[in-house]
């Protein structure tokens, strides 16, 4: 008796076509459909300071309140003494004396937009959004920055593997950017991911992965799919480099215009969201995909919670025995101290 088995198609881009990708190559573009933004090219210097370990911050200002390491030195504040007080500002390093041009650009730009959301060439901090006060992006100044981009797997993604989803084994350097876009509210409920394939939409689908029970008839109404359709035809395959690419836009009130929130190489490195990748392969779908009553059972998670307990806990826990044994060298570690 024999089976057939599907074979797991690989799924690459050319470094080119990951370059393409990056923030200051699309922007220009299509600098109408998207959010103003300020981009900085990146001496080595924060290069360096974004992929070290240690977490160092300039002294925050009094006047803002941003992040939780702010708000908790405020309130130790009122339980140390004097001398406690001169030891940690002793020890306080601060970042910005490498780098001051980087420093004195953000500042423009948080005079400019008030408030901004960071990313660099390819991704936003979004899975350190749970440090914030808000559990957002919005940053008020400088040390929100900082500590955002310090603090995501994504962007130490970007700084190590930009390439991993590369057909070459030999791939371009990469000048790196720090993009500072103007902060705006958005409804996740009007997020969609669209995959395009060799200049085809072969898949468009809810990004947030929550379930709205307004969704479906809303985008019936509104001819949501249509307008879609429209502008990723008409406006984004003529005019972006690339044949392939997965763009995530919204889709605000009235309906009538999209945005442009990003867009990424066609690699598994994008989340395929409600669509497998053989589907996205080798079949075509017009309609959009949603969570409906039926299946928000499986998506119930609360996005990149992989990023907020210890790596080997994240490791460990689709091992049942591994659970255990690194239970165990706990306890043991707790009896030593």
């Amino acid at each position: 008796m024999t089976r057939d088995y599907a074979v797991l198609e690989e799924v690459k881009a050319t470094p080119q076509e990951i370059l393409n990708c990056s923030y200051s190559k699309w922007y220009p573009v299509f600098k109408e459909h998207t959010a103003s933004s300020m981009i900085i090219p990146l001496p080595q210097e924060f290069i360096h300071y974004l992929s070290s370990e240690s977490i160092h911050l300039p002294e925050p200002p009094r006047d803002v309140q941003g992040t939780i390491e702010e708000i908790s030195e405020e309130d130790s504040e009122s339980d140390s003494d004097d001398d406690d007080d001169e030891w940690e500002t002793e020890l306080r390093v601060d970042p910005t004396k490498e780098f001051p041009m980087i420093n004195e650009f953000i500042t423009k730009a948080l005079d400019k937009y008030t408030y901004v959301t960071p990313k660099l060439n390819w991704s936003a901090p979004k899975d350190a959004s749970w440090i914030m006060i808000d559990n957002t992006l919005k940053c008020r100044n400088t040390n929100d920055i900082y500590l955002l981009l310090k603090s995501s797997d994504h962007i130490t993604h970007d700084l190590d593997h930009p390439f991993d989803e590369s057909s070459e084994i030999e791939n371009p350097p990469v000048e790196y950017e720090l993009v500072l876009r103007k902060w705006k509210e958005i409804n996740p409920s009007l997020e969609f991911r669209v995959f395009v394939r060799n200049g085809v939409i072969v898949g468009k689908s809810q990004r947030d992965l929550n379930y709205y029970d307004f969704l479906k008839n809303l985008i019936e109404e509104e001819k949501i799919n249509d307008i879609i359709n429209e502008f990723i035809n008409y406006e984004v395959i003529p005019k972006f480099n690339n044949r392939s690419f997965i763009i995530d836009i919204y889709v605000p009130r009235p309906y009538k215009k999209i945005r442009i929130i990003d867009i990424n190489a066609f690699t598994r490195v994008t989340d395929s969201i409600l669509y497998t990748w053989p589907e996205l392969i080798n079949d075509q779908e017009d309609n959009i995909r949603l969570i409906t009553e039926t299946n928000i059972g499986r998506f119930r998670t609360k996005a990149y919670s992989e990023s907020q307990v210890p790596l080997d806990v994240v490791n460990a826990s689709a091992d049942p025995g591994a659970l255990a044994e690194l239970a165990k060298e706990w306890q043991i570690n707790e009896r030593k101290d």
